[in-house]
């Protein structure tokens, strides 16, 4: 199930210090003041799903400023704790909007398989805590207990 994928095969897959280094690359080209490349702006392709609209990670994807990663967290955490999102598509929207990066790079970065990443994104499997709190680390997150009533909730966060 936690199958670690090994980086045997690098000719064909982006390795996570070519991510790292591309990522750094691109963050240089839109803080530089004479940047003129039209590139730099492309935003991932967005897609449609069921009512919601997302955001597919590509290449020419560039993760937001760390104000805005966020303020995107932040989104993304609410709408978990609200339960307008499941934690599968919750750890999907993070991943892409706010690292950028597509399954198998990012399962690479955590140490899980894709398949494990996959099937916690689209909300198959019981996976163990531990696992769980592998793929949500980088977010800063981790696992936990929520109250299941909203008025609750609503009252807890109110009182902060």
């Amino acid at each position: 199930m936690g199958a670690v994928m090994s980086n045997n095969n690098k000719s064909s897959k982006e390795s996570i210090n070519d991510v790292v280094n591309r990522l750094r690359h691109n963050r240089k080209q839109v803080s530089s003041p004479h940047n003129t490349n039209s590139d730099v702006n492309v935003k991932a392709d967005t897609v449609n799903l069921g009512g919601r609209t997302s955001q597919r990670a590509s290449k020419k994807t560039l993760p937001p400023k760390a104000t805005e990663r966020s303020r995107i967290v932040n989104q993304i955490v609410k709408q978990l704790l609200f339960g307008e999102l499941t934690q599968g598509q919750a750890l999907k929207e993070l991943r892409i909007n706010v690292l950028g990066l597509k399954q198998d790079v990012y399962a690479r970065l955590v140490d899980v398989s894709r398949k494990t990443l996959s099937d916690i994104e689209n909300d198959r499997g019981n996976y163990k805590t531990d696992i769980l709190n592998k793929v949500f680390k980088p977010f800063g997150l981790k696992v936990g207990l929520i109250p299941s009533s909203s008025s609750m909730l609503n009252s807890l966060l109110d009182n902060n």
